[in-house]
């Protein structure tokens, strides 16, 4: 016969079984079960590069500006006031009349008829000695032609008669002109009683120049015009000559003169130039020269320096650790970069590459590519990248560190 003792024995064997099960089951999990991947700390020292400062040659006298086109770079000298802009306020008179009426790169677009108001604009401007273009009674002139006219020669009269042609009336010409000022974000900027730029109360600065001048430049139809020498077939006086007369020179693919009595001499241009093997094109201006001559000849050394205002820089270098990967267990793994991404950049400017890095396995091995580094493609350079791979394997827990860390 069993004792009580013995009973009570024999009861408790379902329970030490169960235990050992569990261990045994808890032992086999631990060591078999997978380990979460192993996610990157990235070093953003190793993907950033200042490139040496540059040396622009700003103007003596007057305000100044340079910026690149479709980029937020622009640097100024002088004190940036409003001042009058002379006709280069033609650049705003095309964009806020091709705002209102247009015009696709190739086309013509509508036809003015020039009536007794037209040459009314002629004789006024003539005795205030402007720039003209001279017009007749019922001449019929395309809005294209009437911008070549505008833009080359710098018809004063031809502003006028072109604005309100698509306002109505200057006043309305004048509402719509600070409305597309304000919109683009041109504070500085005013446009006042007329629309060639000859009275004073058009006011600018250099930096807000340089922005005018760069919708200008990104404008397929404007772009084409002012950075035309000529233009023939026009009506009543046949060919044109563009008075910008740096035009074709150091690079110079535009943009407007402008001087008056009151402005002096103002100069906005446009240069190309070839950076990291893509064309770049920089604007510049002038404004508050002493004539235009001077604003012309003091522009040159700007636009030489800005071209040249570009220096190399190693934003990645070949081997540098972008990123470890530390293992629960205590070791750590580096990921470098395969190769340096070197560019040239604005002279001062600090550029960044972006790690794309990804979570990785525990098994993973040394030479695996984890993701890439990466420079954005911008106005002066293309795409850059270099792969990131691992140094090392991270290796495996040991089995006390997976029996002890369960989770």
């Amino acid at each position: 016969m069993y004792s009580a003792r013995d009973t009570r024995q024999h009861q408790r064997w379902p329970y030490a079984l169960a235990v050992i099960a569990a261990v045994v089951i808890y032992i086999v999990w631990a060591l078999v079960h997978p380990i979460p991947a192993l996610p990157p700390s990235v070093n953003q020292q190793a993907l950033s590069a200042q490139a040496q400062a540059g040396k622009i040659q700003w103007p003596a006298k007057g305000q100044a500006a340079v910026g690149i086109l479709n980029t937020s770079i622009i640097e100024t000298h002088g004190k940036q006031q409003p001042m009058p802009t002379a006709s280069t306020a033609k650049l705003i008179t095309a964009l806020v009349v091709l705002q209102a009426k247009p015009l696709a790169d190739g086309e013509q677009g509508p036809t003015l008829t020039l009536g007794p108001a037209d040459v009314a604009l002629y004789n006024s401007y003539h005795s205030q000695d402007g720039s003209l273009v001279q017009v007749q009674n019922g001449e019929q002139i395309s809005e294209y032609q009437a911008l070549q006219t505008m833009m080359l020669p710098s018809s004063n009269n031809m502003a006028d008669s072109l604005a309100i042609w698509a306002f109505g009336s200057l006043k309305s010409y004048q509402q719509a002109a600070n409305q597309f000022l304000e919109d683009n974000g041109l504070v500085e900027t005013h446009v006042g009683k007329d629309a060639s730029g000859l009275d004073p109360s058009t006011t600018s600065t250099a930096e807000d120049l340089v922005r005018i001048g760069e919708l200008t430049m990104n404008h397929a139809v404007l772009a084409s015009i002012v950075g035309q020498s000529s233009a023939a077939g026009i009506p009543v006086v046949g060919t044109i000559k563009n008075v910008n007369q740096l035009l074709g020179t150091n690079g110079i693919i535009g943009v407007k003169t402008g001087n008056s009595d009151q402005a002096g001499g103002v100069y906005v241009s446009a240069s190309r130039t070839t950076v990291n093997d893509k064309p770049v094109t920089i604007v510049t201006a002038l404004a508050g020269a002493s004539g235009l001559w001077e604003a012309m000849h003091d522009s040159l050394p700007l636009i030489k320096s800005a071209q040249a205002n570009f220096k190399p820089v190693t934003v990645v270098q070949q081997g540098s650790v972008i990123a470890s990967y530390k293992a629960p267990w205590g070791q750590t793994v580096d990921a470098t970069a395969s190769k340096k991404i070197q560019l040239s950049v604005w002279a001062g400017s600090k550029i960044s590459a972006k790690a794309d890095l990804k979570d990785i396995p525990s098994e993973s091995g040394a030479d695996q590519n984890v993701g890439s580094a990466t420079i954005a493609k911008s106005a002066y350079n293309n795409s850059l990248s270099t792969p990131i791979t691992l140094q090392a394997s991270p290796g495996k827990p040991s089995v006390l560190w997976r029996l002890t860390h369960p989770f």
